[in-house]
């Protein structure tokens, strides 16, 4: 009986035990099928990749702006593809070999599908040579270099800035008509963009008639603009057709008597908004843009009242060139991908490379298309100039005129070679 009875006990304590500590709460969960399932498929992995210290911070800042806001656009609607995208921003500083590397490792260890920005066009040759060689498509969105259509341009490669000889078809040709001795001085920043833009000017001025006369090469320091320009005012130039970018242009306009521009006539083959946004009361001779805030085009008012909702708080308060060619470079990859229900490259850059836009998608008043040769955009140029005693800095820039897209395309990407689909990796990210 003793033994009964403790046989009894024993098998209600165990009971008790098995109640006491795997209740309901305790049991055993399937945490990783549930996390699995929730999880859902992995995002879409972008790279904004612009140099966001030094001359072009401020139009890293602006670039990124407007890349963001085409991916949130489309996360808006449900992502792409089932998909989330995701901005990853990198600084690939203005080092040709540091850029390489940066591109590298964000291919082959953070695992990014597309690459998107540049500003600088050295640096943008360096980044997509990489991607090209592991074919992930790269999307220049802001570097106007003529070599990135040209020479630097890759099957992987797509370019949405207008370049230096698409500005000079719109400036060189005015301004020499206005001009008798038809003289011209260039000035050239030295690195990729002021050298292959001079070359494409040479011809331009050649067909309209001119003479060049001489060319100044600046480093891209530019450590004394005040001697640059008294060597300008010493020529016996009566055009001078400046290449040089960002800050740079700050610093040189700074020491321009007014006088000498009357006695000659500057031109800059492109003026960034951040150029002029952040120096107001500078004054700039007539220059190229392909978008302005204040454009009367269809989708620009709206365009400019999500940008400042979001973005109005800040330094860069009002949308210019350079926010508009993030977005329209992002907007056409995300829908390339969109069309073609995939992020096979091939099947994607072949989406890309014909690609064409309406006027109103591009808010521009000519409809765009991709050069298919060249993988480069041709779009509306438009002629202005900058008044430094407006009201208010959004109101300095005056559109004077425009070109379209036809008038604007340039010769030299008839000769682009781009890698054939074999020397091309496949890459589905």
């Amino acid at each position: 009986m003793k033994k009964a009875g403790l046989a009894v006990l024993g098998l209600v304590l165990c009971g008790l035990l098995a109640w006491i500590f795997l209740t309901p709460d305790d049991t055993p969960s399937p945490a990783p099928q549930v996390a699995a399932d929730t999880a859902g498929p992995k995002p879409i992995l972008i790279a904004h990749v612009t140099p966001s210290s030094g001359r072009f911070a401020t139009h890293a800042e602006a670039d990124r702006r407007g890349v963001q806001m085409a991916i949130d656009e489309v996360n808006a609607e449900g992502g792409l593809l089932g998909r989330e995208v995701v901005l990853i921003a990198r600084d690939p500083t203005l080092d040709a070999g540091k850029a390489a590397q940066v591109a590298t490792e964000l291919i082959e260890q953070t695992g990014i599908g597309f690459m998107v920005g540049a500003i600088h066009s050295g640096i943008a040759a360096s980044m997509s040579a990489v991607c090209q060689q592991h074919g992930v498509i790269f999307i220049n969105t802001n570097s106007s270099s003529l070599s990135e259509s040209t020479t630097d341009a890759h099957r992987t490669k797509f370019t949405f800035d207008a370049h230096g000889a698409n500005f000079d078809r719109a400036l060189i040709k005015f301004a020499l008509d206005n001009r008798a001795s038809k003289r011209v001085l260039l000035l050239t920043e030295d690195y990729v963009f002021g050298h292959s833009n001079a070359a494409a000017a040479r011809k331009l001025i050649a067909g309209a008639g001119g003479t060049v006369i001489g060319e100044i090469v600046v480093p891209e320091a530019m450590p004394d603009p005040a001697r640059v320009v008294a060597q300008i005012a010493a020529s016996d130039a009566d055009v001078v057709i400046i290449g040089v970018t960002g800050d740079n242009q700050i610093k040189l306009f700074a020491q321009v008597d007014p006088a000498l521009l009357k006695r000659q006539f500057w031109l800059l083959n492109e003026v960034d908004w951040p150029e002029l946004y952040m120096a107001p009361g500078t004054m700039r001779p007539l220059f190229g843009t392909t978008w302005v805030w204040n454009l009367d085009t269809p989708g620009t008012a709206e365009f400019v009242a999500r940008y400042r909702e979001r973005y109005g708080h800040s330094k860069l308060d009002y949308p210019g060139d350079v926010v508009h060619g993030g977005y329209q470079g992002a907007k056409a990859l995300l829908s390339a991908i969109k069309r073609a229900g995939t992020t096979d490259n091939h099947t994607v850059i072949r989406e890309l490379e014909n690609m064409s836009w309406a006027a109103a998608e591009r808010m521009q008043h000519d409809g765009a298309y991709m050069n298919p040769q060249s993988h480069h955009v041709q779009q509306s140029i438009y002629i202005a100039r900058w008044n430094p005693q407006s009201e208010r800095p959004e109101l300095g820039m005056e559109i004077l005129g425009r070109i379209s897209p036809e008038q604007a395309t340039d010769d030299h990407e008839m000769e682009t070679r781009l890698e054939s689909w074999e020397e091309t990796p496949r890459f589905a990210p």
